[in-house]
């Protein structure tokens, strides 16, 4: 384990670890607030998809490609629900459906570089 020094003391580094249990990836739909019926009239063009609708697609994206880089599937699906300390203690996913997805790669890019709060 790695020991930082903070001034006034030594803090170890641990990692992330779930607290119990499986949690499974919900649809994309479920993520981005959009129902089933919606993402099928979107694939079959029939409607288009909104701006607002298209940034949250867009967030999820990038979210998701970084957050997979690091942990694996269901890692990630635990730490998307997960308090995160590098976002003071709020879960990954109500950050990412209140201010979008600049909080969380900052946090994710942080846990690539070995940061810990």
């Amino acid at each position: 384990m790695a020991i930082r020094n903070f001034g006034r003391g030594a803090r170890v580094a641990r990692p992330w670890k779930p607290l119990t249990g499986t949690i499974v990836l919900r649809p994309a739909a479920r993520l981005l607030g959009a129902d089933s019926a919606q993402v099928s009239r979107w694939t079959a063009r029939t409607e288009p998809v909104g701006a607002e609708m298209g940034r949250r697609i867009v967030d999820l994206h990038d979210v998701l490609t970084r957050i997979l880089r690091i942990f694996n599937r269901d890692t990630a699906a635990l730490w998307l629900v997960g308090s995160e300390p590098l976002l003071g203690g709020a879960r990954p996913i109500d950050v990412l459906a209140m201010e979008g997805a600049a909080r969380l790669i900052r946090a994710i890019d942080g846990i690539a570089e070995g940061a810990f709060a």
